[in-house]
């Protein structure tokens, strides 16, 4: 039960990011909130939560903090369009609030945070793309891609250099909160030739499908006209699902076997 409490709440932390901007245009554009805003809230909520960490994150944040930077981007989001303000300016105004609440995050904390910085930079990057895109809200549909891009680096980083990340995201999984196959896991990794090619090989694995999740995100976004929001959102989440879908199968039907039978070759007897 543990094993499947701990994949059900990853699937919902990555299902939430994949739709939540979606939802939130679909919710609003019988308002007559234009395309741009839409996304943009949708990715500030997204941002917010990326922040704060993974639903399965139990590490101290300022939650007070990224709530209220948060709930104050949407406020002068829609705020300034609400005032008169171009849809342009209202959506960089908000994305610089919630960089602020943020940053202010980082230097309260006094520690430099994966998932802050990524979003720092994720927040640089869409107030850039608000200028070079003219308001084509194409450009937002395809921004999440950045996300998976950085994402596919770093895990690539981790094939060659320390531990693999399959190793430690597989871990909670693996281990189930048993002391001894958490133990026997790590031992695994240090006695074992083949563990540990096996930990690189779908950690590999994972980095392509990143990779090829975060092109084809590009790609299908633009299959579309910048009016028709809906299709080219909807169209450009289904690599993210096919992709982690045959990878986790893949995982499951090859590496998993041989990695059980390595750790529990470490289990005393």
């Amino acid at each position: 039960m543990n094993k499947a409490r701990i994949l059900l709440v990853a699937l919902l932390d990555m299902a939430v990011d994949i739709v939540l901007p979606t939802v939130v245009y679909l919710v609003l554009q019988p308002l007559g909130v234009p395309s741009v805003l839409s996304l943009t809230a949708g990715g500030i909520l997204v941002g917010g939560k990326a922040a704060f960490g993974k639903l399965s994150d139990s590490t101290d944040r300022d939650t007070v903090l990224l709530l209220a930077s948060t709930i104050a981007s949407l406020a002068v989001l829609f705020g300034l369009y609400a005032a008169g303000a171009g849809a342009v300016v209202a959506m960089v105004a908000g994305v610089v609030v919630q960089g602020i609440g943020v940053a202010i995050s980082i230097i309260r904390r006094r520690r430099l945070d994966g998932f802050a910085v990524l979003v720092l930079t994720e927040l640089a990057l869409g107030v850039a793309l608000s200028f070079v895109s003219s308001g084509d809200p194409r450009f937002l549909v395809a921004r999440p891609a950045f996300y998976t891009f950085v994402a596919a680096v770093y895990v690539f980083a981790t094939v060659f250099r320390g531990k693999a990340f399959l190793y430690v995201v597989a871990r909670p999984m693996a281990v189930a909160g048993d002391p001894k196959r958490d133990l026997a896991y790590d031992q695994a990794w240090r006695n074992s030739a083949e563990f540990r090619r096996l930990e690189r090989i779908g950690t590999a694995a994972l980095g392509l499908v990143l990779l090829a999740e975060a092109v084809l995100r590009v790609v299908l976004a633009f299959q579309f006209g910048a009016d028709d929001v809906a299709a080219s959102s909807l169209a450009s989440q289904l690599p993210v699902i096919g992709l982690f879908a045959l990878f986790l199968i893949g995982l499951k039907a090859l590496l998993v076997p041989r990695l059980t039978r390595l750790v529990e070759a470490e289990l005393p007897a």
